[in-house]
């Protein structure tokens, strides 16, 4: 089943195309990495996909079904959208518990009443990621790694069938970083069919994952197999540099021959 289909999908900002002739498929027990560099799209990207923005142009299905006024509610319940820089736009003096709660109903804010059973579930969920301490205190008062952790339980708390997190590990120490890691092999197994994981470190990308998209200025560079697309040839062409790659303990990381680089450049200069 595909669960996300984007046909020729364009957003703006002002005259300016932020996204443009985006074509990309989602299908059920794939998990994505959406790997790009900074201002290429991403977060817009993921936010069209959740149904918190509009595209200006193109085709967007999810669950095999095309977005309408009458689905919409309905469909962004299924998708689970996680960014810090999203969603701090709007969340500050909120408490913990009540943001939670928002996830139930696929909204920035609670525009229905609540039963004691879905505030028995947030708890849970704070519990889980251990926040339940946390339930009363303002959003913003929180650290970034605590931040993440409540738009994740958020996110979870509508019960998903796609998660889509957006450089989750973004502000994060080290320590904070392998933690969260941990845990998402956990939603993987357990919560949802499908994540959609946007990074621009390649350290972070785990076993978990099996599909890898190249984003570059607002579109889909590359797509394809994980073990196909992260290699050294492929990345040198995408990131315009010469690029060095190893996989160790089932992570991939990259190193950027600046020396060689250094060495022409003082060559075409003499």
């Amino acid at each position: 089943m595909k669960l996300i289909e984007l046909q020729d999908v364009a957003a703006k900002a002002g005259n300016k195309y932020i996204l443009k002739d985006l074509n990309w498929t989602v299908s059920r027990g794939e998990n994505w990495v959406l790997f790009g560099l900074n201002a290429c799209g991403k977060t817009t990207l993921l936010s069209i996909i959740s149904g918190y923005k509009n595209a200006s142009q193109g085709n967007i299905k999810l669950f095999n079904q095309e977005i309408s006024v009458e689905n919409r509610r309905e469909l962004m319940k299924k998708i689970g959208f996680v960014s810090t820089s999203f969603f701090n736009q709007y969340y500050h003096q909120e408490i913990v518990l009540k943001m939670v709660l928002v996830g139930k109903q696929a909204a920035l804010g609670l525009h229905n009443e609540v039963s004691d059973f879905e505030v028995r579930q947030a708890k849970k969920l704070l519990r889980l990621f251990g926040l339940e301490r946390k339930a009363r205190y303002p959003y913003q008062m929180l650290s970034k790694g605590q931040q993440q952790l409540v738009l994740i339980a958020r996110a979870l708390m509508g019960e998903p069938e796609v998660l889509l997190l957006d450089e989750p590990c973004d502000g994060l120490d080290i320590v904070a970083r392998e933690k969260f890691l941990y845990l998402l092999k956990d939603l993987a197994q357990n919560y949802v069919q499908s994540i959609v994981y946007v990074t621009h470190q390649t350290e972070e990308i785990l076993p978990i994952f099996n599909k890898v998209a190249l984003m570059k200025n607002g579109t889909i560079h590359t797509a394809g197999d994980l073990r196909d697309i992260l290699n050294d040839r492929t990345l040198s062409s995408f990131l315009e540099h010469d690029v060095h790659g190893i996989w160790y303990a089932d992570r991939f990381f990259i190193q950027l021959d600046l020396n060689k680089e250094n060495s022409n450049e003082r060559q075409v200069s003499n």
